[in-house]
């Protein structure tokens, strides 16, 4: 354990060693460590991840958040490098919550790429001078007043707000870390619709339409426990924010799952053990870390919504792990532990395909029986997973 993570902190220094002050204007894939809204929370953080040997370091390099500062470790133009290395953080070091951050380096405001103006090159006319014919000059009056033009101002549109309230859920830890995800508002713990926004982001919100004037809020965020609580639409918060947005601040926890790595992209179609497309960086960093360290053995965990047996799909003949492929997919009623084996098997197939040895990886279906949210919830989506157990290193 120990040699292990001494090898990934010298990784990490060499790796990621000038990476930071490399090519600025060119988009980047940086391994983000940690978000904080003060910049004082920021070099703290920082300084402690180097005190841990770590090359951290912070800047502003979301042009959506100019006002959020982001730790990172790693920076590469090679999305596969990032993604293992993200994946070898999650395995070997405390950040189990690291992620890959698509961008450009600025402060606060996208890069924008100057163009010089294409000028058009006309014939050259011989043109003869022409006399001008000065007009008869009239004498001013000496009691004359000069009349200056009047400047006319011009009318800014004005910008209509949308209708309701505006709110700001700021999730962040008891550190002050600024935590990425999603706030889900309904009308009762039994609606069966919601509205889903970003955290940390004003919104706007109208009066709710039950009697009683209270929203339920629901927090969704990777590797964090869900939070609930009720919100009073009338009078939610005393602290509101420089545009006059009410803010809900919301402390999140991480979840404990010991020795396990936790992805957040890595989900399924509906009711299928086929591979949505979004989850192939994340497997991909998965197959990376296994080749460099070929001690690793891992059990892939697959999981479903609910006990109940479904009518979907699983892999069947087809090698295509990431498509719907109706023609080789297996189709029919399937339990719910034959599903979660099958999508736990596919994750198998697609490492071996990958050039991992098979007898490296272990899987087990566990059916509905370790939900993350309830299973009849508005979140109950998020219990589609597979979850990978470190077995030997």
């Amino acid at each position: 354990m120990q040699k292990s993570i001494r090898a990934l902190l010298i990784l990490l220094l060499v790796a990621g060693s000038g990476q930071l002050a490399k090519a600025q204007s060119e988009p980047n894939y940086y391994v983000v460590i940690g978000v904080f809204a003060k910049q004082d929370y920021a070099l703290r953080f920082t300084d402690r991840a180097n005190q841990h040997g770590f090359n951290a370091q912070y800047a502003i390099i979301n042009p959506k958040k100019p006002n959020w500062y982001y730790v990172s470790v790693f920076q590469s133009t090679d999305k596969r490098k990032a993604y293992a290395f993200v994946i070898r953080l999650r395995a070997e070091s405390e950040h189990k919550q690291a992620w890959v951050y698509h961008g450009r380096v600025g402060e606060g405001q996208p890069v924008v790429t100057e163009e010089k103006p294409v000028i058009e090159e006309k014939p050259i006319v011989e043109e003869k001078p022409v006399v001008e014919e000065k007009p008869e000059e009239v004498p001013v009056k000496p009691d004359s007043v000069e009349q200056k033009p009047v400047e006319e101002k011009p009318v800014e549109p004005e910008v209509k707000k949308p209708a309701g309230k505006p709110f700001l859920f700021k999730f962040q830890t008891a550190g002050g870390e600024a935590v990425t995800g999603e706030v889900h508002i309904q009308e009762s713990t039994n609606a069966t619709r919601y509205q889903a926004f970003n955290a940390n982001e004003i919104i706007y919100l109208e009066a709710p339409k039950n009697a009683r004037g209270n929203y339920v809020v629901v927090t969704q965020a990777p590797g964090y426990q869900p939070v609930s609580l009720i919100l009073s639409y009338q009078e939610p918060s005393p602290e509101t924010g420089a545009e006059g947005e009410v803010i809900i601040p919301i402390e999140m926890s991480k979840v404990k799952r010991g020795d396990y790595i936790d992805f957040t992209n890595v989900r399924f179609f509906r009711n299928s053990s086929i591979l949505e497309p979004a989850a192939r960086n994340e497997l991909d960093g998965l197959v990376d870390l296994m080749k460099e360290s070929p001690g690793y053995k891992i059990r892939v965990h697959g999981h479903c919504n609910g006990t109940q047996d479904k009518e979907g799909s699983i892999l069947g003949s087809s090698t295509n792990f990431f498509a719907l492929d109706p023609g080789k997919n297996k189709i029919g009623r399937f339990s719910a532990k034959e599903l979660t084996t099958e999508r736990a098997a596919t994750v198998k197939a697609y490492l071996v395909s990958q050039g991992i040895e098979a007898n490296r990886i272990d899987i087990k279906g566990e059916g509905g029986k370790i939900p993350l949210y309830p299973s009849g919830g508005t979140l109950g989506q998020y219990n589609d997973r597979v979850e990978i157990e470190i077995t030997r290193r």
